[in-house]
């Protein structure tokens, strides 16, 4: 199917969707539609076409979570896209993954201000462009770009504040991890990054770990710790200290992120009962069925 006729033919199916939409509650067929359109947007042939069905993918997605009841629907039947909530925010964080083996990301934040009041804000994904992320403030315009697995609100650490644990598929030769932090202001307004991520050496407004792509990391934020939880990564051999194509878990070393002070502190070593639930469970590879 060409991209003039592939268009056509989701415009029809949008315009079908989106007034089924004000006569039903439950989202069934805007669900229909959607892991749809995931397919294209993970599997089609060329970049344009994923691109067309992602385009439509925003804005169907856009006008559900327009319904004040989205935010408590729990969207189960929902393919290939992490939906987090805890307390007054909700996301909504899918990928696209490109022809050259690199991604793009998308997502919605749903900001509950009262009962009846939300906002939505969408994320505008400029990681290529980002340079020293691990320094830097940013916004929903220009946003260091990842899928989320793990949202972690702990009011010690402030009440507006929600810690994030997130996967980037990079390039062909390296994977990342991310541990960032969203700040959403009373107004609504958002920030990511803050100055909380205390390490051995310096303070980080978030923390990236880069590493082989066909090693696994594992970064897991264990609830009756109160602590996030990952592999120390090494280089295959010294000489090859800082190329993250080289990159592994060590096999017998975790490191950790405690809270204290309003602040995540940098643990080396921890002591952790290794068990079936050190590793996180979150798919490499969105595109892996």
């Amino acid at each position: 199917m060409n991209n003039s006729k592939y268009i056509l033919f989701l415009l029809l199916l949008v315009n079908s969707f989106v007034f089924a939409q004000k006569t039903e509650a439950n989202f069934t067929k805007e669900i229909k539609l959607l892991n749809s359109l995931t397919q294209d947007i993970l599997d089609a042939e060329s970049d344009s076409i994923r691109h067309t069905a992602n385009s439509t993918y925003k804005g169907v997605l856009k006008e559900i979570i327009g319904n004040k009841k989205s935010f408590d629907y729990k969207f189960d039947e929902l393919i290939k896209i992490s939906i987090l909530k805890e307390n007054d925010l909700k996301i909504y964080n899918w990928v696209l993954p490109l022809t050259d083996g690199t991604y793009e990301y998308f997502a919605f934040l749903q900001i509950r201000k009262s009962k009846e009041e939300f906002r939505i804000v969408e994320l505008t994904d400029k990681s290529e462009s980002i340079k020293t992320p691990e320094n830097k403030i940013l916004t929903a315009k220009n946003w260091y770009g990842a899928l989320y697995y793990k949202i972690i609100h702990n009011k010690s650490l402030g009440k507006n504040y929600y810690t994030v644990l997130g996967w980037d598929g990079n390039n062909n030769l390296t994977n990342k991890k991310i541990i960032d932090v969203i700040n959403v202001s009373k107004n609504g307004m958002i920030k990511f990054g803050a100055p909380i991520f205390k390490t051995t050496k310096k303070t980080k407004k978030r923390v990236i770990f880069e590493y082989s792509e066909s090693s696994v990391m594992s970064l897991k934020h264990h609830d009756n710790m109160n602590k996030i939880v990952f592999d120390y990564l090494v280089p295959a051999s010294s000489k090859l200290k800082g190329i993250y194509e080289y990159y592994g878990p060590s096999l017998n070393r975790f490191d950790a992120f405690y809270l204290e002070k309003k602040k995540w502190i940098y643990e080396v070593d921890i002591e952790i009962e290794l068990d079936r639930n050190i590793k996180d469970n979150f798919w490499k590879d969105p595109k892996e069925k």
